[in-house]
């Protein structure tokens, strides 16, 4: 009985090791295919948000590939005219910074020469050659020109999100041949999945576009690209919204003057506050949070491994996990462990 004991207890420490080693090498693995695994996420990104319109197209009783077509074709347009407005209003950005960082080094003289007087300042302190050793704008026109290939090659990812939603038509009929147990559990995974990326889809816009309007009767240069950063990075909770304001609230302040960046930092908070606190969470219900702690810890993972475009679909991604975990029962604990603490009222 000792002897099983002891070899009981040898066995579970191989096995954490084995699986810690295991867990390196995948992580290794995605490290150098990221290219090849970005691709293939975004593709999944974009099948996720198509879901909601494809199974309403599908209870209207559109054919299926007669609505993967229609769902296709619009995503298409979307993220075509996305993608154009985005690289015009950050063509203008870049275009427009010397005129800021000019502005900005005419406030910091001012601000500068009275620090400097009041003793609370030492003299070899100069922005300036902080901002001239950054290179802001050069920096700035080599992000905007590497825009399409941070998410790979755009016609690639395209052409894999083209085979996941035909497969999408069909995968319920594979589950449902393998057992009813897995079909109901693909259609709860499905259901949540929908549920999730539909409302945030749609909070999400609603973001923007109360940006956008807010930010062009402020008077604020390139309201737009400041609409759809917002629109894009409210798809990462909890901190998602505050990078969103940081470059919109600065620039107000830079170009507008004090009054009007705070004005600007009181409608990001409103904003946020009364969609992302008061009218998402009773859409999404209480099983479909994260807690802010994953979500950050999200974030550098999967920009440690996936770059840019890891740190944006890190929430989505880590999502689907968690509604895939809570799904099954051996691993509802880890579920948990995703969940925020509103989700913890139902389970307990």
């Amino acid at each position: 009985m000792e002897f099983d004991e002891k070899l009981w207890s040898s066995y579970k420490g191989l096995r954490f090791w084995v699986i810690a080693a295991c867990v390196v090498i995948v992580v290794a693995g995605l490290k150098t295919a990221s290219n090849l695994v970005t691709i293939v996420l975004v593709a999944l990104f974009l099948t996720s948000i198509s879901l909601s319109p494809f199974l309403w197209l599908r209870k209207k009783n559109i054919p299926g590939i007669l609505a993967i077509i229609i769902v296709i074709t619009i995503i298409f347009v979307i993220l075509y005219l996305f993608g154009f407005l985005l690289t015009k209003s950050l063509d203008g950005f870049t275009g427009k910074l010397p005129f800021y960082e000019e502005k900005l080094l005419t406030y910091w003289d001012g601000l500068y020469s009275f620090l400097f007087r009041n003793g609370l300042i030492d003299d070899k302190f100069n922005i300036r050659n902080i901002l001239q050793s950054a290179d802001i704008i050069g920096s700035s026109k080599s992000f905007v020109a590497s825009l399409p290939s941070i998410v790979g090659d755009p016609f690639l990812v395209f052409f894999i999100f083209i085979f996941m939603m035909l497969e999408v038509k069909s995968f319920g009929k594979k589950m449902r041949i393998i057992s009813s147990d897995s079909m109901k559990g693909f259609d709860k995974i499905i259901k949540n999945i929908r549920i999730y990326f539909g409302i945030k889809t749609i909070t999400s816009f609603a973001t923007g576009l109360i940006v956008y309007v807010a930010l062009s009767i402020i008077g604020v240069d390139f309201a737009l690209l400041w609409g759809l950063l917002a629109f894009i990075l409210n798809f990462i909770p909890s901190i998602g919204s505050i990078i969103a304001a940081i470059p919109a609230v600065i620039l107000a302040f830079i170009q507008l003057g004090f009054f009007e960046g705070v004005i600007t930092a009181i409608v990001y908070l409103v904003v946020n506050s009364l969609i992302g606190s008061i009218i998402e969470p009773p859409l999404m219900g209480r099983n479909l949070g994260l807690s802010p702690l994953i979500v950050f810890i999200s974030l550098l993972f999967w920009g440690y491994i996936l770059g840019p475009v890891g740190m944006l679909i890190a929430a989505p991604l880590t999502m689907i996990l968690k509604i895939i975990f809570d799904s099954r029962e051996q691993t509802k604990i880890i579920g948990i462990l995703l969940g925020d603490e509103a989700s913890l009222i139902n389970k307990y």
